[in-house]
């Protein structure tokens, strides 16, 4: 690993958080002549909502571009050189750009995708164990929200068990906790039993 210079760190971690902050989702919907994305659903720009507008297949791209632009600057810092307290950085400047879109009044999505993006480019092996517990989650109880929440708990402490340094773990606890946040309607209806499942009844948008 190279020393990065702060002023190159700054440039990069603004260049992510650009990145991030792309809506792939609402330009999608609007290529696609189905209008704002926002105006529909649960009014969300990521992949569930788009999926509920403009179809499974925009969806599916939304969901594809959106871990992109978390995965692409992390990984092409990664193979600079820089090391894992600056690649947190911008990770979690990625996840920013996304979650508070300068583009549409900081109004963005809710993380879960460009979270997945920043965490395969940074540590993959860090991503296996967090996606077995969405999909545990998921299959057991059928509620995305769920399992989205504690995948995203799940990063930094998975972080811990593989030796981390104490600042990548704080970073990565700050990228968990925005997701969680961006969660706080969903949690709550989960807390109250009202929350949609998966399968069974009407869907709600729950990533992105």
């Amino acid at each position: 690993m190279i020393p990065v210079p702060l002023f190159t760190l700054a440039l990069a971690c603004l260049g992510a958080f650009l990145c991030g902050s792309i809506p792939f989702g609402l330009l999608l919907v609007k290529l696609a002549g189905k209008g704002d994305v926002r105006s529909h659903g649960s009014g969300n720009i990521g992949a569930t909502n788009v999926s509920r507008v403009g179809g499974k297949a925009l969806g599916i791209l939304t969901l594809l571009l959106d871990i992109l632009k978390g995965f692409l600057p992390v990984f092409l810092a990664k193979n600079l050189g820089f090391g894992e307290f600056a690649l947190s950085l911008l990770a979690l400047a990625a996840v920013l750009g996304h979650v508070f879109t300068p583009w549409l009044k900081f109004q963005g999505g809710k993380g879960v995708a460009t979270s997945l993006g920043v965490a395969l480019a940074f540590r993959a092996t860090m991503v296996i164990p967090a996606l077995g517990v969405f999909l545990v989650l998921v299959l057991a109880f059928r509620y995305v929200s769920l399992g989205s929440v504690m995948a995203a708990l799940a990063l930094p402490i998975i972080l811990l068990w593989q030796g981390a340094t104490p600042l990548v773990l704080l970073l990565w606890a700050d990228i968990s906790l925005i997701v969680i946040a961006k969660h706080h309607e969903n949690i709550r209806r989960l807390l109250k039993g009202t929350e949609s499942p998966l399968w069974g009844a009407k869907k709600e948008a729950t990533d992105g």
